[in-house]
């Protein structure tokens, strides 16, 4: 598959980091879910899309690897691209990157979750838009 890569540049702040003086591993998930709610309501299905709905993605499944320290006040950039969609479930790739050199990579498998039935389902058009869906 063939998608947009989306860009989603961060400068890393004092709060980002723990003990060590690098960036707390919480904090990875939590910028890389910044950078997806990012390109999600850039493209039309951010949080009210979803309110109004009552559909949304959900994450199954992740796996991170560290691969270089990131620091105080550094800027990096997270790229997030949609690698696959079949059926009912999704993978995307996310890299940190400062400059050339990545950081970080991670892979999610994810779902569309009914809010209201409370199961994976068939996303619709606009997400599949939303995500740059050739």
């Amino acid at each position: 598959m063939n998608t947009k890569i989306f860009t989603y540049p961060v400068l890393i702040l004092e709060k980002h980091l723990d003990m060590l003086g690098h960036m707390n591993n919480a904090t990875y998930l939590t910028l890389l879910e910044e950078a997806r709610w990012d390109l999600v309501t850039k493209n039309g299905f951010g949080l009210p899309t979803i309110i109004a709905t009552g559909m949304g993605p959900t994450i199954l499944e992740i796996n991170i690897r560290y691969l270089k320290e990131i620091r105080l006040r550094e800027t990096i950039t997270i790229e997030t691209q949609l690698v696959s969609f079949r059926e009912k479930i999704g993978k995307i790739t996310q890299r940190m990157r400062r400059g050339e050199e990545i950081c970080c990579t991670a892979e999610l498998t994810f779902g569309m979750l009914d809010l209201k039935q409370r199961k994976l389902v068939f996303p619709p058009p606009e997400w599949l838009e939303a995500m740059a869906l050739p």
